[in-house]
């Protein structure tokens, strides 16, 4: 058995031969370091081709091994100007961690790391036919639905193809609230990038007033959602350099698309609180995102449609104080904090807050955390807020925190810290972490 090991591993090493001797003659590696290099493979060689000794984990460290040599082989090649080169790094590392998908299919972490590196490296088949793979053999795993929809989104520009993977996510895992979350999450990505594009090209003056033109039966089948194709043609969002290839013509007919309108966002949370039946965490949640694009001229119109599918007769613990702080957090949505309107706006929304209940720990720390997510993102544009506005701000902003932090540090708290979820949604809504760190919030 160890001389069968013995033998691929040296088989593997061989085929290594030729690349490091046009390491040596080029001059991009010293005979010291190829040494050294050779020894290196020998060892992983022998270590992953042993029965019943490697683990995923060798693969991975292999891999990362083959990909930091490539990259010090491009550095070199390009400050010592050697041209003419075709050496196997992108190879070698697929090779590595191909064989160690599969020899352990089912490793995670290992098609993590694999797939990162087709879209780093551009290799975009391979890409496409190990996401099919791997979600056949991890259909449950909703990370990985959401990083396929992704690339496709972020890096391809196909809106079609990465609406479709949520969509198919969503029938394995339809009681997982994240996955609904980053489901809305990229049509608010795709609506703000669309109303931008509009905006560049000078269409805002033929805003219209757009109705719902979608049924309230908003399903194909029970688990996926009737929603509307729009190809990669009619917007390509995930390429800067083709940001503005697009005629007006396109962008007119998108004013009446569904997906600028936010049909298709209401669809989501409509879908989302028959799901979890009108679960006030989940809702908050969906809130929460939606909350974030404030540039956005229908997430009023989302907002208050989450609002009003908060059920007040839910059993869920302290729904009521749920819904009233979003409630108090819909009167500022949208509104600029230097208009003269968001004084008043504040104040309503503040007496809202105020109107929550104290009679527990937990509904002191839904007023107090709510109340922060209302006054934090507007610190963190203080430097064009009027200084009595700001003053305001901060005042009631050191008075919750340290009530929030009370609560923290109580005993029934400590295992989950108030502090860190409120550090982990103000980094969503885009709050600087130097502005969290002012008041003591995060290492900064």
């Amino acid at each position: 058995m160890a001389a069968a090991a013995s033998d691929k591993a040296r088989f593997f090493l061989e085929q290594s031969v030729p690349e490091l001797q046009a390491f040596k003659e080029k001059g991009i590696f010293t005979p010291s370091e190829i040494t050294a290099i050779a020894s290196k493979r020998s060892s992983f060689e022998h270590r992953i081709n042993m029965a019943g000794v490697p683990t995923p984990t060798d693969f991975a460290r292999y891999a990362s091994y083959e990909m930091n040599l490539d990259l010090l082989r491009k550095k070199r090649c390009k400050r010592m100007g050697v041209r003419g080169t075709n050496f196997a790094g992108q190879k070698r590392v697929f090779g590595v961690l191909e064989r160690g998908l599969q020899k352990f299919p089912g490793d995670l972490a290992l098609w993590m790391q694999y797939l990162e590196f087709c879209r780093d490296e551009r290799a975009n088949s391979k890409l496409a036919k190990g996401i099919t793979k791997v979600l056949r053999l991890h259909p449950t795993k909703w990370e990985l639905w959401v990083w396929a929809a992704r690339f496709y989104f972020d890096v391809q520009g196909d809106m079609a193809m990465a609406r479709s993977y949520l969509q198919r996510g969503l029938r394995f895992c339809e009681r997982e609230r994240e996955m609904w979350v980053q489901y809305l999450r990229l049509e608010m990505v795709y609506v703000t990038k669309v109303n931008a594009r509009r905006k560049i090209l000078g269409l805002d003056e033929e805003k219209k007033d757009f109705e719902e033109e979608t049924d309230k039966d908003r399903f194909l089948e029970a688990d996926e959602i009737a929603l509307p194709s729009i190809t990669a043609a009619d917007l390509d969002a995930g390429r800067s350099e083709t940001s503005l290839a697009i005629d007006d013509a396109t962008i007119k007919s998108l004013a009446k698309s569904p997906a600028l309108s936010g049909a298709i966002p209401m669809a989501i949370t409509e879908a989302a609180a028959k799901t979890f039946n009108s679960s006030a965490a989940v809702l908050e949640d969906l809130f929460d995102c939606v909350a974030a694009f404030n540039d956005v001229p229908c997430t009023p119109k989302i907002l208050q449609q989450i609002l009003n599918g908060m059920s007040v007769q839910s059993r869920q613990a302290q729904s009521e104080a749920i819904r009233t702080a979003c409630e108090a957090r819909f009167e500022v949505a949208g509104v600029d904090t230097q208009s003269p309107e968001f004084i008043r706006a504040f104040q309503r929304a503040r007496a809202r807050l105020n109107a929550i209940p104290r009679d527990s720990s937990e509904s002191q720390m839904i007023a107090e955390s709510r109340m922060l997510l209302v006054t934090f993102p507007r610190l963190n544009e203080k430097d064009v807020v009027v200084e009595e506005v700001v003053a305001v701000l901060e005042a009631i902003t050191k008075k919750s925190l340290a009530e929030l932090k009370k609560i923290a540090n109580s005993k029934e708290h400590r295992r989950n810290d108030p502090l860190t979820w409120l550090e982990k949604k103000l980094v969503g809504h885009g709050v600087r972490r130097e502005v969290l760190a002012e008041y003591g919030i995060g290492a900064g």
